[in-house]
């Protein structure tokens, strides 16, 4: 039983609340109608009895005009947590997805600049130990530039990570005032 007046409560009353009000106005004023013309049958029947029939219609109008409005604010303010949630939910994918992208870049940064720091310590050290070896000098160069090519990979890689980092938070920030200025308009 208590389905079937969810059911009807979710499906017909909060969908259709206007036509709810209706329905029931209208069974109202068919039995206190029914009930005006009994009494006029039996003649008891004063201006002021047919005053209060008709001055009710202007109360159980309003009184459905509210019920209306309620229910819709209720349906416009679950729209907005919906929406909020989904917001939410937005932000913390994005928040996930920056540490993510962060924790990456840091790990393949510190993974490299180990080892190239070890590479060019060493390459250093040959160099001093021979500086007159020309041979030796040409292959420490050559790991050198090999070494600065990493480096600068490693700055590149280093500055897409900021993009990243900073087009997420301006797409972010953006989104906000562009969702707060479209709620400020209704």
């Amino acid at each position: 039983m208590k389905k079937i007046w969810r059911e009807f409560v979710e499906g017909f009353i909060l969908k259709h609340p206007a036509l709810f009000s209706a329905v029931i106005i209208y069974l109202y004023y068919l039995f206190t109608t029914l009930d005006l013309f009994k009494r006029v049958k039996e003649g008891i029947v004063s201006v002021s009895d047919i005053f209060t029939h008709f001055d009710s219609l202007l109360w159980i109008w309003g009184l459905s005009y509210l019920f209306v409005k309620l229910v819709n604010l209720q349906e416009q303010r679950h729209r907005e947590e919906k929406m909020r949630m989904e917001q939410i939910k937005q932000y913390e994918t994005q928040i996930a997805r920056l540490k993510a992208v962060k924790d990456f870049t840091f790990s393949l940064r510190d993974l490299i600049y180990n080892p190239l720091t070890i590479i060019m310590s060493a390459s250093a050290r040959i160099e001093r130990r021979f500086p007159y070896d020309n041979e030796t000098l040409r292959d420490v160069k050559a790991i050198e530039q090999g070494c600065r090519r990493i480096e600068k990979l490693l700055m590149e890689v280093k500055e897409f990570e900021e993009k990243i980092v900073i087009g997420e938070e301006t797409a972010g920030v953006g989104t906000a005032q562009e969702q707060t200025v479209s709620s400020q308009t209704k």
